[in-house]
């Protein structure tokens, strides 16, 4: 009879079990947060997604200060002024040469506007120059005008670096558009890791501490059957030893809950000390994603696509660069424009004499020992393994995006059997508990019913953690969203 009253405790205490377990206390001031919310909030100020960010917005900067160059460029240059005082060798009159002293002063200014075409290489530019030199021995001054002049530069017969490097700059900057994408959908897997690490921390301190106070009450209801004769020393030894193990466990599972709660509060840019709570998604896709689909996708919107255009056109520049430095290469060189010099500056824009300059310049190897031949057979080699190398690459990429669709599918599966394999194994410690209480099985058969309604709980949270993750990581491998049937990455 003396007992009743503890019987009647843990009768009370085991049936509220159920309601307790997925329960994490709060405060009012407590933030509750979805998956869904935590990886768009991990995507506004989320550390890593402010990371990605700051390298697209650094590779766009990059790519259209290099564009800008195919832009008119205007300038002015000049030197104002020049002082020179030395002795030199001048020629004489009669074609004779003699050291003499020179003092002189020389100031420039010129106006130039340059274009560069980089589908041909051509660099055309118009300029308006004014020079003036002071004799300092004989106080005179002299001027030489270039009001207008038009140049040209055009290379022959040899590679075109500046389109190999501008294609390879527009493919670099189109690949940076999906590394951008992908860099977030990596923060989004990141933070789905740390908000079920945080979901799973927080139900395990909750199960540890309803654990602790039906192990100490066992413990009570123990103390009692071993002082009147009805159980073992062992039974009383074995309740004693759950005791300690569930405070030890409840202990461990505080600090494991505060560094997960720390690490998601980081990932989704809240300041810490915030408290939290989350809420998971326990629905999953009700449709099959198709291996097939999945591989077109990844093939479409993957930035490694185009790092295979990139490795492939580098290679292929190579070969062509020492192809052309074995070969002829001529560059000619145009200019036209007027000119004029005079003593005053006025009579320096007077009379304006025509000016005229043409040139060609060419370069032809006659003897390399054949250097120019062992340059050309290295690239191709090179060519040869960029292609081994991306048909390998290609091979992992999609193998990857097969298994990861395999996974997602089987998750589908394992997140419904890990709840009923939950909702069995809370029935069966629930029938347990009863059982105990009655007297009609011991502490030991309690406490396994105990440990596999643990570990079902524990399984359901896991399996809910990879199918999302999987989901993300499927979603990062195609950069395509199967729940919306959208592309992630908008059209370049």
């Amino acid at each position: 009879m003396k007992h009743r009253p503890i019987l009647f405790m843990l009768t009370l205490l085991l049936a509220a079990a159920p309601a307790a377990r997925p329960q994490t206390a709060g405060s009012p001031v407590t933030v509750t947060l979805t998956l869904a919310e935590c990886i768009r909030m991990g995507h506004l100020s989320g550390p890593n997604a402010r990371m990605a960010a700051a390298a697209y917005e650094s590779r766009k900067h990059r790519y259209e200060a290099y564009t800008s160059r195919f832009l008119p460029q205007l300038s002015v240059s000049g030197d104002a002024p020049q002082f020179i005082r030395s002795i030199n060798s001048i020629t004489q009159p009669d074609g004779s040469s003699s050291y003499l002293l020179q003092r002189q002063a020389q100031s420039s200014v010129s106006l130039a506007l340059a274009q560069e075409l980089p589908w041909t290489g051509t660099q055309i530019w118009v300029s308006s120059a004014l020079n003036r030199l002071d004799n300092l021995e004989t106080r005179s001054s002299f001027y030489r005008s270039t009001p207008l002049s038009l140049s040209l530069r055009q290379p022959l017969f040899s590679i075109n670096t500046t389109a190999w490097t501008y294609e390879q700059e527009e493919l670099t900057y189109r690949s940076s558009h999906r590394e951008f994408v992908e860099a977030m959908e990596d923060a989004a897997i990141d933070v789905t890791n740390k908000f079920f690490g945080f979901y799973l921390a927080s139900m395990t301190v909750a199960n540890a501490r309803l654990n602790l106070s039906i192990n100490d009450t066992l413990y009570q209801v123990t103390q009692g059957r071993f002082n009147v004769g009805k159980i073992a020393e062992n039974d009383l030894l074995q309740s004693e030893l759950a005791v300690l193990n569930a405070r030890t466990n409840y202990e461990n599972a505080l600090i494991d809950l505060e560094r997960a709660k720390r690490n998601l509060l980081h990932a989704v840019g809240l300041p810490e000390g915030t408290e939290l709570a989350v809420i998971p998604d326990e629905s999953v896709l009700s449709g099959i994603v198709d291996p097939a689909e999945a591989l077109r996708y990844a093939r479409e919107n993957r930035s490694d696509m185009l790092s295979f255009e990139l490795q492939k056109l580098s290679a292929e520049r190579s070969i062509r660069q020492a192809e052309s430095s074995n070969s002829l290469s001529m560059t000619v060189s145009a200019n036209i424009g007027l000119n004029q010099k005079a003593n005053g500056l006025q009579d320096a824009y007077a009379g304006l004499l025509d000016q005229q300059q043409f040139s060609v310049q060419f370069q032809l190897p006659l003897l390399s020992w054949g250097a120019g031949s062992h340059a050309v057979e290295a690239a191709r080699a090179e060519a040869s393994r960029v292609d081994a190398s991306i048909a390998t690459q290609r091979f992992t990429l999609e193998q990857e995006v097969s298994y990861q669709v395999r996974r997602f599918t089987q998750l589908q599966r394992q997140v419904m059997l890990a709840g009923k394999a939950d909702t069995v194994a809370q029935r069966r410690y629930d029938v347990a508990r009863e059982r105990f209480v009655i007297g009609k099985i011991d502490v030991t058969n309690l406490f396994l019913a105990q440990s596999e309604k643990d570990n079902a709980y524990r399984s359901r949270i896991q399996a809910l953690w990879d199918y999302w993750t999987t989901y993300y990581r499927l979603r990062r491998l195609t950069l395509y969203d199967f729940a919306t049937r959208q592309p992630l990455v908008a059209s370049e």
